[in-house]
């Protein structure tokens, strides 16, 4: 579960930078958002690789911006949130 939500905050983060780079350009949110983004794809990365090692397939997929975590995570069988108990 640690790296479904890392690679979720990583896709939500790009996409909040995409959005905001075609439409106001506001630097306050590049500012507070990139580096979480950044973080969060570091920490889907770092966590693919302590799970199944630098030469799995996840690990390669998991070096793609924005869904590579999800996929990493699809492979490994990561299961999937529940919100409700």
């Amino acid at each position: 579960m640690p790296l479904r939500i890392a690679a979720t905050v990583e896709l939500v983060s790009l996409v909040v930078l995409i959005a905001n780079r075609v439409t106001v350009h506001l630097d306050g949110v590049a500012a507070l958002v990139g580096p979480v983004h950044g973080t969060a794809y570091l920490a889907a990365i770092a966590l693919t690789v302590a799970r199944a090692g630098w030469r799995s397939r996840a690990a390669g997929l998991s070096l793609v911006p924005g869904v590579g975590g999800w996929v990493a995570a699809v492979l490994l069988g990561e299961r999937p949130y529940r919100l409700s108990g």
